[in-house]
C-alpha cells in the first residue's frame, strides 16, 4: 500500500508505504489514480512530489554554495577556474548552433521553472526582461541566508549558516565588479556574459542582480547584440566589437 503519513523529522508528509511498493515511482502511481478517477488523491501526490523535488533542488544548491565556499579558502580566483572548466565545454557546444535571442529566452524559462523561480517575463522594444522574484536557484539562497529561518528542529540545524560566509570579498569581472555576490550565482556571469562573449563577442543573457537579497535578480535579451550597453561589457572586462550578427 502507498500512502502519505506525516514525518515527526522532517515535519511534512512523505511517503510511507508497506515494502512492497517502496520501489514503485510516484509519477506511475499518479498516473494510475488519474485513470482510476481519484483525481484528489493524484493531486494530493502530485503537491508531494513538488514538495520533495523542491526541498532536494534547494539542498543541491545548498551544497553547491557550501562546496565554492570552501574552494574559496584557497584562492577567490579559483571559484571562477571551476566555473570555467564546467560550463566553458557546454557553452562551446551551445553556442556552436544558431542561437537567437528567443531561443536564450525559452531556455531561461525552462531553467527557472526547473528551479521554481517566481517570474515575469515583459517584452519591450528592443529587448525582453525576465524578472525573477527570486530566481529558484541563488536568489533563495540569498533570501534564506540573510533570513537565517529556523522554524523547526530541522530546518534549525540545515539553514543556519553565517551569512557573511560564501560571498566575494573583492569585486571580479565574474561578480559583475561587486562584492557580496554569492559564489554559486557568479556561474551566472560565466556561463552567459563572460563565455558567450569570449566565444561569439557578446552576452547572451544579461544580469541585474538585486542590491539587497530582497531585490529581485533582473535577465535582459536584447534583440540585436548591437543594442547592448558597452556597459555590460565593461564591468566584466570586456570590450564591445560586436557591429551586428
Amino acid at each position: 500500500m502507498i500512502e502519505l503519513k506525516q514525518s515527526p523529522i522532517l515535519k511534512r508528509k512523505i511517503r510511507q508505504d508497506d515494502v512492497a511498493d517502496m520501489s514503485v515511482p510516484s509519477w506511475r502511481f499518479i498516473k494510475d489514480l488519474i485513470k482510476n478517477g481519484k483525481i484528489e488523491d493524484a493531486m494530493e501526490f502530485m503537491d508531494y512530489e513538488v514538495t520533495r523535488n523542491k526541498v532536494i533542488h534547494d539542498l543541491l544548491v545548498h551544497f553547491i554554495q557550501e562546496m565554492l565556499h570552501g574552494l574559496s579558502d584557497f584562492g577567490e580566483e579559483q571559484v571562477e577556474k571551476i566555473w570555467r572548466k564546467i560550463l566553458e565545454p557546454l557553452m562551446k557546444y551551445v553556442l556552436t548552433h544558431e542561437v537567437s535571442v528567443e531561443l536564450v529566452l525559452h531556455l531561461d524559462a525552462e531553467l527557472q521553472r526547473c528551479h521554481y523561480s517566481d517570474v515575469h517575463v515583459v517584452e519591450e522594444p528592443d529587448r525582453y526582461v525576465m524578472t525573477c522574484d527570486p530566481c529558484g536557484a541563488g536568489g533563495r539562497l540569498r533570501r534564506e541566508r540573510c533570513r537565517r529561518p529556523a522554524s523547526n528542529e530541522y530546518t534549525k540545524h540545515v539553514w543556519t549558516w553565517p551569512w557573511d560566509l560564501g560571498v566575494t570579498q573583492k569585486p571580479y569581472d565574474w561578480s559583475w565588479r561587486r562584492t557580496g555576490i554569492p559564489y554559486y550565482c557568479a556561474h551566472c556571469s560565466i556561463m552567459w556574459e563572460i563565455l558567450p562573449t569570449e566565444i561569439i563577442g557578446y552576452p547572451v543573457r544579461i544580469h541585474v542582480p538585486g542590491e539587497t537579497p530582497e531585490d529581485p535578480c533582473v535577465h535582459l535579451y536584447y534583440k540585436k547584440p548591437e543594442l547592448i550597453p558597452e556597459e555590460f561589457y565593461r564591468r566584466i572586462g570586456k570590450e564591445k566589437k560586436v557591429v551586428g550578427r
